[in-house]
């Protein structure tokens, strides 16, 4: 195995959604797992590779169902929104998004997707960098994932080749009938596509959307085992608290789960402050939205957060020099 030491797993708000829909009670599975629910709140929490895989041991047992890594893979909200997922769903066939998901799980994490592109096959396999071990439940719910995915991408029933798995669960009959082949005894969690299937067109298939999520999920490859500043927290958090309006100090101390005084000390001692990131934020975000899209100022204007649609028009005028409309045609004549 690898001698790089393990990164941490980030566990979120979504392991609310993701246990609230299998029935479980969250503070019954991370006390089962010796881990506090508090984890979750805010911005949620990193945790080593033994309490994550102790998380998955008390799911599996909790539930007492052998079929539950079908729910888990299946589990499917607008509210578990990820750019790498978006981006995989984005792609033209399967193996260009496990390509992408591979190379994203294989730098920010501990998990790896291997993919195996061959003449006749495509093998996708899924492991832990530092361990042989992986927890049934994660490692079937993993195939399940894969499999659902390409299936919804191209709304076609594909069936897998050859399904490998490291220790066969109860239900195997279960997760044979889903798949659509028996599960095989192996030393990894493994899926294998005919070239056809892997190949197979995505409906979902979207360029503009990837060049989108791309630049995204390059800084987030390029941050990679270098735990983020708070201040890249902070403008993550932005992201996703603008277009609702909240764009208060408070609101992003309360996302992120820390007091006020404490994220703008902290801020502070990163070299940054609360307001310039706030206005960088919104700078690179209307840069984006103006290049690659046909939405008004005054659409931009709301989706930064803006009260006033002047107010972007000012901004705008202090980091470029320029109106939004003549930034625009210049940036699309230029370009």
């Amino acid at each position: 195995m690898p001698n790089q030491r393990p990164k941490p797993v980030h566990v979120g708000s979504a392991w609310r959604l993701i246990l609230r829909d299998l029935g479980l009670d969250e503070t019954v599975i991370f006390r089962r797992a010796g881990l506090s629910p508090r984890l979750l709140d805010g911005a949620g929490s990193h945790i080593s590779i033994e309490s994550f895989y102790a998380l998955y041991g008390a799911i599996e047992a909790e539930s007492g169902d052998s079929s539950i890594a079908l729910k888990v893979g299946n589990i499917v909200s607008i509210e578990l929104f990820d750019p790498a997922l978006f981006a995989a769903l984005c792609s033209p066939d399967m193996n260009t998004a496990s390509t992408r998901l591979g190379q994203f799980k294989r730098l920010v994490g501990s998990f790896s997707l291997d993919v195996d592109i061959g003449a006749d096959t495509t093998t996708i396999g899924y492991r832990c960098k530092h361990r042989p071990d992986i927890p049934m439940l994660l490692g079937l719910g993993e195939l399940v994932f894969l499999v659902a995915f390409m299936r919804r991408a191209t709304r076609h029933e594909i069936k897998p080749l050859r399904i490998t798995v490291q220790r066969l669960p109860e239900a195997a009959d279960a997760y044979a009938e889903f798949f659509g082949t028996p599960l095989q005894s192996g030393s990894a969690y493994t899926i294998t596509l005919a070239a056809k299937d892997a190949s197979r067109p995505f409906l979902t298939h979207n360029v503009r959307m990837w060049e989108a999520f791309e630049p995204t999920l390059r800084r987030r490859m390029d941050e990679a085992g270098e735990q983020a500043l708070l201040s890249q927290r902070v403008q993550e958090a932005l992201f996703e608290l603008l277009p609702s309006g909240r764009t208060q100090l408070k609101d992003v101390a309360k996302e992120l789960g820390i007091g006020t005084r404490t994220l703008q000390r902290r801020l502070a001692a990163e070299g940054t402050t609360w307001l310039a990131i706030l206005n960088h934020t919104r700078e690179r975000l209307a840069r984006h939205y103006l290049l690659t899209s046909n939405m008004s100022p005054v659409e931009v204007s709301f989706l930064l957060g803006f009260e006033d649609p002047n107010s972007l028009f000012r901004a705008f005028q202090r980091w470029t020099g320029t109106t939004p409309e003549s930034w625009r045609a210049d940036a699309k004549t230029t370009g």
